[in-house]
């Protein structure tokens, strides 16, 4: 990175939203400071919707007094070029010019405790990933991982993070790999930028990503009330009425957030009974702003510039009912993040990475960790776990 002027970065943020989180972590990946301001306080929200043109959402980025926009738009212009430019800095091009002993595909639990355990094994470990900390940006409480009860997913991942900085790993934020090439030295992946990175070995350790309900309004009303994530947006929805689809523990965790909020919440739920923890399940029930429908799918989500309510069906006899809302966030499950693995090695029925008892794919050279492979466990100890496996079976295979 050349030797220039720092950017004045500001960033309009909220507790817990996990988009800020990631440009965060971002500009500390880089080295850059920011000043944070919280629109919690109305004066700020006010502020931050003049000087954005209206926008409500976080975060809202400035360089420079320009406005960039939310975390999506930082990364289209870090993609295109425009960021640099902005920015006053130059890319950092260590990451394309090396070739490393061993890439790490995704930067959550299982990608950072393999890259902790590869690097103390003397290997030299690039991390590519889309944003810093994968899914746990996106939970509140954690309350099952030994040593450290009722930590908030943000903080833990700050915390891990702050761990594996301390060895020599080299992060770039901000690329999604989308093909993996065999060569003679091992491997090159290319990400959507259009850059390549190279290695002798590599870690698929990529996640997973929010599943969609697929039915008419959803993919038209994104972002005008369809949502995937009520941490980052339930604070638009205070004291509304709202509706949470999916039963499973993201669904009832959303619902209690909600519920936080002052919200009256209808839960929807395809099969018969809620599918996640009991004790969420046993809190959900006895929350009277929380109503909930089982038997349920979601026909069509209504509205024309913003939501106004949906449809559902019933599972067994087909009847329709109609609810007035003005917001869906959709908690149905989550998506492996392999694409670019696809064509290259085995995945089971469900879309997961096929590894054996020593994280190994189908293809040698290639090991995988964490929520995207077959794994039945999705639990953050049991990904990082996954990850230390992995890294240590990659140093065996490299020595």
């Amino acid at each position: 990175m050349t030797e220039a002027q720092d950017p004045r970065i500001e960033i309009y943020s909220l507790e817990g939203c996990p988009y800020c989180q990631k440009a965060k972590n971002y500009f500390k990946s880089k080295g850059y400071s920011y000043r944070e301001y919280d629109i919690g306080d109305q004066d700020v929200k006010a502020e931050m919707e003049a000087r954005s043109g209206g926008a409500k959402t976080v975060p809202q980025i400035f360089i420079n007094d320009q406005h960039i926009g939310g975390y999506d738009d930082l990364m289209d212009k870090k993609h295109s070029g425009e960021l640099y430019q902005i920015a006053g800095f130059a890319a950092d091009l260590k990451a394309y010019e090396k070739h490393w002993d061993l890439v790490i595909v995704g930067a959550g639990p299982a990608g950072l405790n393999a890259a902790l355990y590869g690097a103390r094994k003397g290997l030299d470990i690039l991390i590519v990933a889309k944003a810093l900390g994968g899914q746990m940006l996106e939970t509140g409480e954690i309350d099952n991982y030994l040593g450290l009860p009722g930590v908030e997913g943000a903080d833990m991942m700050e915390a891990f993070w702050r761990h594996v900085s301390n060895y020599a790993v080299t992060l770039e934020l901000g690329e999604e790999i989308t093909a993996v090439k065999k060569t003679e030295e091992g491997f090159r992946l290319q990400a959507n930028s259009g850059i390549e990175v190279s290695g002798r070995t590599v870690i698929a350790a990529s996640g997973t990503t929010n599943r969609k309900l697929n039915v008419p309004g959803e993919k038209e009303l994104n972002g005008q009330g369809v949502h995937y994530c009520a941490t980052c947006d339930g604070h638009l929805y205070a004291g509304e009425r709202v509706a949470v689809i999916g039963g499973g523990n993201s669904g009832l965790e959303a619902a209690l957030d909600l519920a936080r909020l002052d919200c009256e919440i209808y839960l929807v739920e395809f099969l018969d009974h809620l599918t996640g923890d009991r004790v969420l399940a046993d809190r959900v029930r006895e929350n009277d702003s929380i109503k909930v429908y089982t038997s349920q799918g979601v026909s069509k989500i209504a509205g024309q510039d913003k939501v106004e309510g949906l449809t559902l069906k019933h599972a067994e006899n087909g009847k329709q009912m109609d609810l007035k809302v003005a917001a869906v966030f959709v908690e149905i499950g989550l998506i492996p993040n392999n694409d670019y693995l696809e064509d290259k090695i085995e995945f089971n029925e469900l879309g997961e990475i096929s590894i054996n008892n020593n994280n190994e794919t189908s293809l040698e050279g290639i090991w995988a960790a964490g929520d995207v492979t077959c794994i039945k466990d999705k639990q953050v100890i049991v990904a990082a776990a996954e990850g230390a496996k992995a890294a240590l079976r990659v140093n065996e295979y490299l020595c």
